[in-house]
């Protein structure tokens, strides 16, 4: 079964793997040892004879002896040494019935009900969505009061979006992603460019190429996000106003940002050729040009620019300034303040309750699972029990068999012997009548041989035992079955029901996120709720 089984199936049936059946009683340990355990009983016949004899001169035993205590030494012997076979069998194979008993009783199974196991299953599945009932119901109500801040929203700003919404595969990662790559070809660029203007070379030139542009797409980012958004789509006055100023602001700073990159880089040219004519290019540094007499001498020609890299300069720089704003403006969030967020925020509690649900659903299929392995396993191993209960009968009876043989074959012995001692005895009595006289009758037991009497070994017990746990195992199979039937049913009807919830609730939530429920521009907050 699985590590994580269900619980309701740890007192039910077969709880454990069945083993097979492992007699560990030899007859060694009943007293039976080598030619003993075959049954011989290792007397001589030719011995037997010869004490018959002697005990018929000495007239023993008496004619009147008709009890087994007046027998004589040697009968009593050999009956001692029968009986002992016959009692080490009878111990050997009680103690294997009761081992057989033992094992009967450990495969049995427990019974099973179908009514019973059905609720079972359903209470521990009901636990199992009660344990998710929290998350769930959180969910819910977080999605729910997104949907409901959206609808607001739309409501109020209706007439100024209209039907559209905000592409939702936009998203700031991928925003961040793209501006830092401009950054980093913007300074990358500017490193070429700047590298022979400084004794550090293209190092010296990426540090100050990479502040450049990190400061440029900065300008680009907020002048289209906080101004360009604001001025253009806002719907407040005030906010338009202040955006419009965000707006003014950025792009003459990042205009600017870029002319004076230029005219530097412009000056830094002509610093060099006035150096290299002068002879002074070991001394030569751009860090003693001052900023001021760069942004001086910017005005009041701006675009006079002397250098084909100060205008490459420009170029760059501009064109970065302008995809930052790009993005700021149309990448990072919707054009319309506050749309994108409300967006993602109800799109972030959707994928939420989805998890959530998609959590509850893989928890019911996980449990369906212990429970499909649960009835497989139990219907292997009651089928396993019945076959090993049959074959412990079988060894039983292999047993009797054995034992029945082995007892037989000493109870031949044992009257052989008998047979032997009394016919002889009797023919000396007869040949010592005239000596001893009245004394030379025979005792009155050799009028007849008593046959040795074999055990009983009767098994009834054992197999009434058997059959009882065989028709339990039957019933429970028959029980597993019908369970197992009902589980593939029920587990069909809970996937048709989530499946049909889910369809349902994507639905209802469509509607709300287009706002096209029924002809209507927007959805009212109790439909939204609702969903």
């Amino acid at each position: 079964m699985l590590k994580k089984t269900v619980r309701w199936g740890a007192d039910v049936g077969c709880q454990s793997k069945i083993k097979p059946l492992d007699l560990k009683a030899d007859m060694s340990e009943f007293g039976l040892k080598g030619k003993l355990a075959e049954g011989e009983l290792g007397f001589n016949r030719a011995l037997t004879k010869r004490d018959a004899k002697k005990d018929a001169e000495d007239a023993i035993p008496a004619s009147d002896a008709i009890t087994q205590d007046q027998w004589s030494e040697r009968e009593q012997q050999i009956a001692e040494r029968a009986e002992s076979v016959r009692r080490g069998l009878t111990t050997w194979l009680s103690t294997t019935a009761a081992g057989i008993r033992n094992f009967i009783h450990d495969c049995t199974p427990i019974d099973i009900y179908p009514d019973q196991l059905r609720e079972a299953i359903k209470s521990e599945e009901n636990e199992y969505r009660h344990y998710e009932l929290d998350d769930v119901s959180e969910a819910k109500q977080s999605h729910s009061a997104a949907i409901v801040e959206l609808q607001q929203f739309r409501a109020r700003h209706g007439d100024r979006i209209g039907d559209r919404t905000p592409d939702i595969k936009k998203n700031v990662e991928q925003t961040v992603a793209i501006l830092v790559f401009i950054m980093l070809l913007e300074g990358g660029f500017n490193a070429l460019l700047f590298k022979d203007a400084q004794a550090s070379g293209l190092l010296g030139g990426l540090m100050i190429a990479f502040a450049v542009s990190a400061v440029n797409v900065c300008f680009g980012v907020i002048t289209g996000f906080f101004g360009m958004r604001y001025a253009l789509n806002h719907p407040h006055i005030a906010m338009k106003i202040i955006g419009g100023v965000v707006l003014a602001v950025g792009l003459t700073s990042g205009i600017l940002l870029n002319f004076f990159v230029a005219h530097f880089r412009d000056a830094v040219e002509t610093g060099l050729i006035a150096a290299t004519a002068a002879g002074t290019m070991g001394e030569f540094s751009m860090f003693n040009i001052a900023p001021g007499d760069v942004i001086a001498g910017m005005f009041p020609n701006i675009i006079g620019l002397h250098s084909f890299i100060a205008l490459g300069l420009l170029f760059m720089g501009l064109t970065v300034f302008g995809l930052a704003v790009y993005e700021g403006y149309d990448r990072i969030s919707d054009r319309y303040p506050g749309y994108g967020r409300v967006w993602r925020k109800e799109r972030k509690a959707y994928e939420r309750r989805q998890q959530v649900r998609n959590e509850v659903r893989d928890d019911l299929s996980d449990y369906f699972t212990q429970c499909r392995m649960w009835f497989e396993t139990q219907l292997s191993r009651h089928v396993s029990a019945k076959r090993e209960i049959e074959k412990a009968l079988n060894e039983l009876e292999a047993r009797r068999d054995i034992a029945m043989a082995i007892a037989a074959k000493a109870a031949d012995q044992e009257r052989s012997l008998k047979v032997a001692y009394r016919q002889a005895h009797r023919r000396a009595r007869n040949q010592l009548r005239d000596k001893l006289g009245e004394q030379a009758a025979c005792p009155a037991y050799f009028d007849e041989i008593v046959t040795p009497q074999l055990p009983p070994f009767d098994y009834t017990k054992e197999r009434e035992q058997a059959n009882a746990a065989i028709k339990a195992i039957d019933q429970n199979l028959k029980a597993l079955n019908m369970t197992r039937e009902w589980l593939e049913q029920h587990i069909q009807q809970v996937q048709k029901g989530l499946s049909s919830i889910d369809k349902k609730v994507g639905e209802e939530i469509e509607k709300v996120r287009e706002g096209k429920s029924a002809g209507k521009a927007f959805v009212s907050v109790d439909e939204a709720r609702r969903a």
